[in-house]
């Protein structure tokens, strides 16, 4: 197929907000029941709020392009007084959509999600991955819209594509004050991952597991740009390990490149 004439690419990002799925987590239970309860006990909220919050919220809102939507997917039992925290603090972000869904098969949950908010006029969609407890770089937007185009063009074709951002900062949340450090992984990290394709696939980034993205798709990683912050903490689903290379700033370097790819200083990650 050749490339569109003219190339429109919807960009959304689908945060997932303590969404009870059936396949959409690696430590829980299988009871659907047993999940909810799991996911909205009161403290654990109050945790996934604070980190939300702090760090997930304000890099979306710092975002150089803001031309994007955003998908914040949540369960329909999720609490009230949660639900409507939830709405309250999006609410700024200009494209942000929250989806109250029933429990669903993991895909086709994802699937639905994005389904709301696809535009028909678009030649290409892309939909990009973030949790609910880690952040992405002000220029993340700009350099994946940039990263798309590009490759749609040299490839001449409209096969999908997926983008993936290595270079980041793990941000280990400590009693005695957190840690960061910066990694580059080997294998490309869900935290801003993301997949291009033509008008008229409903496939999106959660299709496959994300290390496993490139036995699927030509996959595209940027090593150059510190692209995400990633929060260690004990409520993780999945493993916080490094795959890759580690490196460990010093605190100038590591001000410095806050500064210049974040909305956040050292003290307010450090701190809270």
């Amino acid at each position: 197929m050749r490339v569109a004439a003219v190339f429109r690419n919807q960009i959304i990002g689908l945060v997932r907000f303590s969404y009870p799925s059936n396949g959409g987590f690696t430590k829980t239970v299988a009871d659907p029941a047993a999940l909810e309860a799991q996911l909205y006990d009161p403290d654990r909220l109050q945790r996934r709020f604070d980190l939300f919050e702090k760090l997930t919220l304000p890099s979306l809102l710092a975002q150089t392009d803001d031309g994007f939507q955003t998908v914040f997917l949540t369960g329909r039992n999720l609490p009230e007084p949660a639900m409507k925290r939830l709405r309250d603090v999006v609410a700024p972000l200009k494209g942000a959509k929250v989806v109250a869904m029933a429990a669903f098969k993991h895909y086709p949950a994802m699937q639905r999600a994005f389904a709301g908010l696809r535009n028909d006029s678009a030649s290409h969609f892309t939909s990009f991955r973030l949790d609910d407890d880690d952040a992405l770089d002000r220029g993340f937007v700009t350099r994946l819209r940039k990263i798309t185009r590009a490759l749609v063009t040299a490839r001449g074709s409209d096969r999908p594509l997926a983008v993936g951002f290595n270079r980041g900062l793990f941000l280990e949340k400590k009693a005695e004050g957190n840690t960061l450090y910066e990694v580059t992984e080997k294998l490309p990290l869900g935290i801003g991952l993301g997949l291009c394709v033509p008008a008229g696939s409903d496939e999106n980034i959660f299709r496959r597991n994300h290390r496993h993205l490139p036995q699927y798709y030509s996959t595209y990683t940027d090593a150059d740009t510190p692209a995400f912050i990633r929060s260690v903490h004990a409520d993780n689903d999945s493993q916080p390990n490094a795959s890759g290379l580690i490196a460990h700033p010093s605190d100038d370097e590591l001000r410095a490149m806050l500064k210049r790819h974040f909305p956040f200083t050292l003290e307010q990650l450090r701190g809270f």
